[in-house]
């Protein structure tokens, strides 16, 4: 995927989607480890690429969009703000939850939970203090001009 796939222009970004996306992420993930169910590690790490591929394809966000705010469970909470940084860390996510997964089906047990646990905590990061390492990493790559 290249560069340009990430850049966007500023526009609405609604961080409520996004909290809600993490809060599922983490919930998933949490409850795959407790249960030892592998395939629900690779079910969010699907459900993160499709949406990085094609932001229509984010289950989560759509669940969010279509069923939770209208219903008035949630509430919007639009910034003026690039929407790019945000799906370059559900790349990485993406990437790092498959990474778990591969070697949760090869048996490398201690490996797969460790690097899924590790995006669950990245997304509590992300949930309660508004830190985003994905994004750092991507305002890192632009400055370094690795990324547009």
């Amino acid at each position: 995927m290249s560069a340009k796939a990430f850049s966007s222009p500023p526009a609405l970004f609604d961080r409520t989607a996004l909290r809600f996306n993490q809060a599922a992420i983490i919930v998933l993930v949490l409850t795959a480890f407790v249960t030892n169910q592998h395939w629900l590690v690779a079910f969010v790490a699907v459900v993160l690429a499709l949406g990085v591929i094609h932001p229509a394809l984010a289950l989560f966000q759509r669940l969010y969009r279509d069923i939770l705010r209208p219903l008035g469970w949630l509430r919007p909470d639009l910034h003026e703000e690039d929407a790019a940084p945000h799906r370059f860390a559900q790349g990485v996510g993406a990437g790092v939850l498959l990474l778990a997964t591969l070697s949760l089906w090869l048996g490398a047990e201690v490996i797969g939970w460790s690097l899924a646990l590790l995006v669950v905590v990245l997304a509590a990061v992300n949930l309660i203090f508004g830190f985003c390492a994905g994004c750092f990493i991507f305002f890192q790559l632009r400055r370094l001009g690795v990324l547009k």
